[in-house]
């Protein structure tokens, strides 16, 4: 006897048995070894990434279990090693039959979880049923509405090819892309009518297509360039002032940016932002062009129009961070850092000084735990969860996803990075839950401060730690809690730029005048920067003659 879980218009119906076997071994139809590989993936999932060719090949087995009709019976054999399946063939999904489906096959997982979840743990094997992206996917996938928290907002959101497989772009620290696409997308301050929009937010998934579909500098400002002058059908009527475009990565990936969005708003991980000559990728064999080409542009990202915003963080890796995590007086460690440095990447020779190579030399001071990275994931986690501070070298860019990440680990960060833009800080007090040092002065100095702080101020320690926990869940992109999330955040932000930018209803020019002026302490004239670029015969650059240009922008100057 069947009942149908659901009928989803743009796909067939999966019927789920009423009883359902969890021995898993095997069928005519279902081979017994599938349900060893999703056992077998599926602890490995509670401890570390899984290479991707295992995801692949339960992708594989579930689209034939498809295909021959062997669902139902693969559902009565083994319920919870069938959602496995499902749950890993959902990026597969997507790349061969795009989002529409992926979001059929989660209902069908979701529907296991509901009618066989309490069966996880019968066989003797305990089931964990998730993947490492596994809990965004109802908030991008359309599956859980957003509320825009009470303001008034009016967000119209384009659609573009470089931005359609949000399953896939998911992962990783760069997820920020998605992320904030999929929640303006499905939450209530959506619009579909561009007469009633205060913003245009212009999706594009850079990081990810060019990680994962290897898109050169050159394809990907082609595709910029066409976007803006042909496609942003709404972009002339306030001058692209109205325009929000999102840069998850330390730089922007549209090399030409300056000549066609200079004045749209920017949501940026990173607020000096890496800006190159030569834009495409540079291997650990050609490190050295990284330092010929590359250099950080001060004067790219604006404060008056522009926003930091948090990097991205599994709710996977949050999850086990929190479970590991210990209280203030059961943290052993003064303070730790793993991570890799000019030894390990020849590219941060050119990147980031000599700031992490400095660390490795407190290797073996007591209480310290400093050498580079753990095999699993999940023992540096352990680690960093025993740890009070935690140091937070710059990256490759000033900005540094491992910010975030000691945080969830309720350790104290030690911001080593001179020059980076912290998200929220307009109503966040870094103060009160994180350090910053010179990166210049990193050594035993660091090293005595530390552990003077614990000796002497034990009690304003603890306080931190308690501000950590506090505060984290700015930076969670899964948060839950209606008056603390990253959209909560940039959302205050857009609400506030809205507030300083009358629209100039019908325009095809910007209203400059009466619009981002507003936010500039002072307002000089300045040679456009654009001017500048050929002047120069290169556009990176913080001073000129000795007369500092840092934000400079048509008539607009912070100082």
């Amino acid at each position: 006897m069947w009942r149908y879980a659901f009928a989803a218009p743009w796909g067939p119906r999966f019927p789920l048995a009423i009883a359902a076997y969890t021995d898993c071994l095997g069928t005519e139809l279902v081979s017994g070894d599938v349900w060893t590989v999703a056992r077998e993936v599926d602890k490995a999932l509670q401890l570390t990434h899984v290479p991707p060719q295992y995801g692949l090949e339960l992708s594989n087995a579930f689209f034939g279990l498809e295909r021959s009709g062997a669902i139902p019976g693969a559902i009565e054999d083994c319920a919870l090693g069938m959602a496995v399946l499902v749950l890993n063939a959902l990026p597969q999904a997507e790349l061969r039959f795009g989002t529409r489906r992926a979001k059929e096959y989660y209902i069908l997982y979701e529907e296991l979880l509901r009618s066989y979840g309490h069966l996880w743990n019968a066989s003797g094997f305990k089931w964990s049923l998730k993947t490492h992206q596994s809990a965004g996917y109802p908030l991008i996938l359309g599956l859980r509405p957003q509320s825009c928290f009470g303001l008034d907002l009016k967000i119209f959101v384009y659609e573009t090819d470089f931005a359609s497989k949000p399953v896939i772009c998911s992962q990783g620290m760069f997820a920020s892309e998605v992320f904030v696409h999929q929640f303006l997308l499905h939450s209530s301050c959506h619009t579909e009518d561009p007469n009633e929009a205060d913003f245009f937010f212009v999706p594009v998934y850079a990081a990810c297509v060019m990680t994962k579909e290897k898109k050169l500098a050159d394809e990907m400002d082609f595709f910029y360039k066409e976007l803006v002058t042909e496609k942003l059908r709404y972009f002339q009527d306030q001058g692209g002032q109205d325009h929000i475009f999102l840069w998850s990565s330390e730089t922007y990936d549209f090399p030409s940016w300056v000549d066609y969005i200079a004045d749209s708003l920017f949501l940026s991980v990173e607020a000096v932002p890496i800006e190159c000559t030569d834009f495409d990728f540079f291997s650990e064999e050609t490190a050295d062009n990284f330092g010929a080409h590359c250099q950080h542009c001060h004067w790219c990202f604006t404060r008056w129009k522009d926003y930091v915003i948090p990097g991205f963080v599994e709710k996977w890796s949050i999850e086990k961070m929190r479970d590991l995590e210990k209280s203030h007086e059961e943290r052993t460690f003064t303070a730790c850092y793993h991570g890799a440095d000019s030894d390990a990447l020849a590219i941060y020779k050119y990147a980031n000084t000599t700031v992490r190579n400095d660390l490795q030399t407190l290797n073996g001071r007591a209480n310290f735990s400093i050498g580079y990275r753990f095999t699993r994931i999940t023992e540096y986690f352990e680690r960093i969860g025993e740890c009070h501070f935690c140091f937070a070298p710059k990256g490759l860019g000033y900005w540094s996803n491992r910010l975030y990440e000691v945080l969830f680990a309720g350790c104290i960060p030690v911001i080593l990075s001179d020059h980076i833009g912290l998200p929220f800080d307009d109503f966040l007090d870094w103060s009160t839950f994180s350090l910053k040092w010179p990166m210049s002065e990193v050594g035993p100095v660091l090293a005595e401060h530390l552990e003077l702080l614990l000796q002497n101020q034990n009690d304003l320690v603890k306080r931190m730690h308690e501000n950590v926990r506090r505060n984290r869940c700015w930076f969670d992109y899964n948060s839950e809690d209606p008056n603390c999330s990253p959209y909560l955040g940039l959302l205050r932000f857009l609400q506030k730029k809205k507030a300083a930018m009358p629209r100039s209803p019908g325009s095809q020019t910007p209203n400059v005048g009466s619009s981002w002026s507003s936010g500039c302490r002072v307002v000089v004239t300045l040679v456009d920067s654009r001017e500048l670029k050929h002047a120069l015969g290169y556009f990176l650059f913080k001073y000129h003659r000795g007369v500092e240009i840092s934000e400079s922008r048509r008539g607009c100057q912070i100082l």
